[in-house]
């Protein structure tokens, strides 16, 4: 006699698949759990530090260029 309903690919599984050990899932979570724990609680990134002042001084007091040596733009 036939089966009065076939089977739907959403059933449970057959009695001969191997079953999920329970500490395969409990690991996942706890992974998952830990890298949310350390991306909520990791330390703020240094600030770069402050350009020194020598640096700051010799590029302000470079000459400016020229006006001869500004580019042209031409329209074509």
């Amino acid at each position: 006699m036939m089966n009065p309903r076939p089977m739907d690919p959403h059933d449970a599984a057959p009695n001969d698949e191997p079953q999920t050990p329970m500490w395969l899932p409990a690991l996942g979570a706890v992974l998952f759990l830990a890298a949310g724990i350390y991306w909520v609680t990791r330390p703020e990134p240094a600030p770069p530090p402050p350009a020194p002042a020598a640096a700051s001084a010799s590029a302000s007091a470079a000459p400016a260029p020229s006006a001869s040596a500004a580019p042209v733009m031409l329209r074509h």
